[in-house]
């Protein structure tokens, strides 16, 4: 059951969202979902599919700027820092607004939420999740802090003109770092402990460097955990999902999982299967190919 909601924010903000309720009967542990910079709520669609099938409610919001929220010649990465901070504030507390949502949901157990962020979600994600105590375990992908840092290295589309901004208004990092410390997620992920927390960064991340994504996971507790691939922005996504629900069921449906139960060693199974069978192939040719031998020069001998 998927329908299109709305709920009022600050600032007189009216809010879309995108909310997913599993079709059996029943109280649903739910997850929390913001989308990249440049996309909307609509980008979690697949993702609703794969929840719906596996027992989680879901909530996507449009951030500010985005989506439905669209303003002409408004963006949230900009050379307007005090708007870029603003907004950033603004869609995290659009986000808490979600879970007041879910709270008078009687589908939702309040208790099992969880919250998932993709690159410019799991930056505001690293804020949110550190101000909002009802997220109980949170999965950040391509994600990041340092602002200055991204600011200075990020290859985004949407950077080099900020970065020609600073250099014209001669604005340092330094200065400018000050000027986003509201906003850096380094200063909240901190406070996300002792809930548990997993990472999925790309180890050659041009986007959102990967130091940032690196410092990111040091200034977070535990329990936390990171994987990294050998990517750049684009991770395997199919494997993430499932690292993704496998972390999730441990945590929101407090599940443990032994290794063959998990979705990853399912997927690694289907992934590498015709490695697996050709191996065995081998194996099988090569004993009967030893078997044959052996067989030949016992009767040579005399043996049999």
């Amino acid at each position: 059951r998927l329908y299109k909601v709305y709920f009022d924010s600050i600032n007189m903000e009216r809010i879309p969202a995108l909310f997913m309720i599993p079709k059996s009967e029943g109280r649903y542990p739910c997850i929390v979902f913001l989308h990249g910079y440049g996309g909307s709520k609509e980008d979690s669609l697949s993702l609703i599919d794969v929840a719906a099938a596996e027992g989680y409610a879901f909530i996507a919001i449009d951030a500010e700027y985005h989506g439905e929220r669209r303003e002409e010649g408004k963006m949230l990465y900009s050379t307007d820092i005090e708007d870029t901070v603003r907004g950033f504030i603004q869609t995290v507390i659009d986000l808490r607004r979600a879970v007041d949502y879910l709270e008078t949901r009687p589908e939702i157990d309040a208790e099992r939420i969880g919250y998932v962020g993709g690159s410019m979600g799991g930056i505001i994600g690293a804020i949110f999740i550190g101000v909002e105590p009802r997220i109980k375990a949170a999965a950040l992908i391509v994600a990041g802090g340092n602002m200055s840092l991204m600011v200075r290295e990020s290859e985004h589309p949407a950077i080099p003109p900020i970065r020609r901004y600073l250099e014209e208004q001669g604005i340092t990092y330094d200065e400018l770092q000050r000027m986003l410390d509201p906003i850096d997620p380094l200063n909240f992920i901190g406070r996300f402990s002792p809930r548990p927390v997993v990472f999925h960064l790309g180890s050659y991340d041009r986007i959102v460097p990967a130091e940032a994504g690196r410092q990111l996971y040091l200034h977070a507790g535990e329990p936390k955990k990171v994987y990294w691939y050998d990517t750049g922005h684009n991770l395997p996504m199919e494997l993430v999902a499932v690292r993704i629900l496998d972390f999730m069921d441990e945590n929101l449906k407090d599940r443990t999982l032994m290794f063959y139960e998990k979705r990853e060693f399912r997927y690694m199974l289907y992934i590498y299967s015709p490695y697996i069978a050709l191996a065995i192939l081998a194996s099988i040719v090569a004993v009967a190919v030893w078997y044959c031998g052996r067989r030949y020069t016992l009767k040579r001998s005399g043996f049999i």
